[in-house]
């Protein structure tokens, strides 16, 4: 009986962490569409209402490290519960929000309360997968499908509802998932997971030290270059499509879910390589694609300018299973949600600075080109740092009882 249980467990808890991976980025970017709507409705500068979200987003990574140190003590169950619900909140207050302030603390309850997913829902998932490389690439295209869907749903709310639903209805949503994790959980289809389905070799200790430093720096860049990435991408691309392409908020919207989807596909090739090939190896290859694009995409309109957004995101999301394997690699199982969150204050904390910097210069000066010139920078510095990664591919260990 054990093992249809644990395999019913494990199917449980990777359909809840991928349906909350995909909310974590749906709700996170809700805002990043909607904000080129909100200065008719409250009458500031894009630059000024974007900036709005800094404080959420800078809580969406530096609540990490708690919410793992929970997740580690109390229950990944019911953080997954308190995350849900409360992004589910967050979300229901920036929708009746009538003034900015009401804006500010509505974006940042959703960064708070979503900064227990990473930690969380992806240690979760390594500990109930099989193939954690596969299965990890399987969790981000659910998370990029969030990124997908948000600027379009947005788009049509705003052309054809009203903005105030593209929050309230996820919202909504949000909190009926959690209230239905709940439930699964005082029913005993599901407990808490206390050790690896597929347990890792034992890293070689002498590895730690250079490899904690390595993730310091590439963990940086990319939290700086991803947020930065999804977060001005809708204006970008109002910018430098013509109206032969893109006229209202559906369309761009549109143009913008069709980048982040498409893009999620190579999470799925990542995580295929992720369980082959060494991180060192994937690291270097997909950060060196970006330098180029990341000097040249401003001065982009049109058809070039969707490639190069697309080719630049596939990329980004490209290395992020093998991440997050050579984190779990490195980590005892007890500590791992910790570790997780403390990759995610580095990647995701500096995010929210990434977005305020982005509204600064932007409005400054009317474009995102010394802001995309700062990313080509990062994407140098981590293809660099990551020669420094040890060569070797993490190998699962086989063991009885396993399944």
């Amino acid at each position: 009986m054990k093992e249809p249980f644990e395999h019913r467990q494990a199917l449980t808890a990777i359909i809840f962490s991928n349906v909350g991976h995909g909310f974590t980025h749906m709700f996170t970017v809700l805002y990043a569409t909607a904000v080129l709507y909100l200065p008719k409705v409250f009458d500031l500068p894009y630059g000024e209402l974007l900036s709005l979200s800094s404080l959420g987003l800078v809580l969406f990574g530096a609540a990490a490290l708690p919410a793992g140190w929970l997740g580690d003590r109390w229950s990944q169950i019911g953080m997954m519960v308190v995350f849900f619900i409360g992004i589910g909140l967050g979300a229901i207050v920036v929708g009746l929000a009538t003034d900015p302030e009401r804006l500010f603390a509505g974006l940042t309850l959703i960064g708070l309360f979503a900064s227990i997913y990473h930690p969380v829902g992806i240690a979760w998932v390594v500990a109930c997968a099989k193939k954690k490389g596969i299965a990890l690439g399987i969790n981000s295209v659910f998370g990029n499908a969030g990124l997908a869907i948000a600027p379009v749903f947005v788009g049509l709310m705003i052309d054809y509802v009203t903005w105030r639903a593209a929050f309230i209805i996820p919202g909504v949503l949000s909190i009926l998932v959690g209230t239905g994790l709940l439930l699964v959980w005082r029913a005993g289809w599901i407990k808490d997971v206390t050790k690896d389905r597929t347990p890792n070799d034992a890293p070689d200790s002498s590895a730690f030290v250079r490899v904690f430093i390595v993730l310091t720096v590439t963990m940086t860049c990319t939290g700086f270059v991803y947020t930065g990435l999804t977060n001005t991408m809708p204006k970008l691309l109002e910018m430098g499509l013509s109206a032969a392409l893109a006229v209202s908020y559906t369309e761009i919207g549109i143009f913008v879910g069709a980048i982040s989807g498409l893009a999620s596909l190579s999470s799925i090739f990542g995580g295929w390589m992720a369980d082959r090939y060494s991180a060192r190896s994937i690291y270097i290859i997909f950060w060196a694609l970006q330098v180029p694009i990341m000097f040249t995409i401003v001065s982009l309109s049109d058809l070039p300018l969707l490639v190069a957004a697309l080719l630049v995101m596939s990329f980004m999301l490209a290395f992020a299973a093998a991440e997050n394997m050579l984190v779990a690699q490195y980590t005892p199982f007890r500590w791992r949600a910790v570790a997780y969150g403390a990759k995610y204050v580095l990647a995701l904390g500096i995010g929210g600075l990434t977005v305020h910097l982005a509204g600064l210069l932007f409005d400054n000066s009317g474009n995102f080109g010394i802001l995309f010139t700062l990313f080509g920078s990062a994407a140098i510095l981590a293809a660099s740092a990551a020669f420094l990664l040890p060569g070797a591919r993490p190998r699962a260990v086989v063991t009885v009882g396993a399944d």
